[in-house]
């Protein structure tokens, strides 16, 4: 049984959004870039067409820009082809260790953000 591969599939629209998401199957790459190209061309047979039914992506809107093509294309792969979707947390690590009296020790670590407001003395 081949490993569970994870995929990073994202956009950049000229209007500031983003969208990105990882997505996991047990599947080589080459695989994944030949459903990659069925879920693009799921999404492109879609242009122009009205989508009535509530459960499905198309959400009764025509698709006619990048976010609405991403979204067809991630539908497809999680609800088609069996892709699942996967989350990564960089805050948080797991270090394994040894000791020297042979114990196994797990630390966690966690980045931690402070916001600290910055003021400058007023000249009043």
């Amino acid at each position: 049984m081949e490993n569970l591969n994870i995929f990073k599939i994202e956009y950049d629209w000229h209007e500031g959004d983003h969208g990105e998401i990882l997505l996991g199957k047990r599947i080589n790459r080459e695989s994944f870039e030949n459903d990659f190209i069925k879920a693009k061309e799921f999404a492109e047979s879609l242009v122009g067409k009205k989508i009535e039914d509530e459960n499905y992506i198309g959400k009764g809107y025509h698709i006619e820009c990048l976010p609405a093509y991403y979204e067809q294309i991630v539908w497809f792969l999680i609800n088609k082809l069996g892709y699942i979707e996967c989350n990564y947390n960089d805050e948080t690590t797991y270090h394994v260790e040894d000791t020297y009296d042979r114990e196994i020790l797990i630390n966690k670590s966690k980045k931690k953000v402070e916001t600290i407001e910055l003021k400058g003395e007023s000249n009043g």
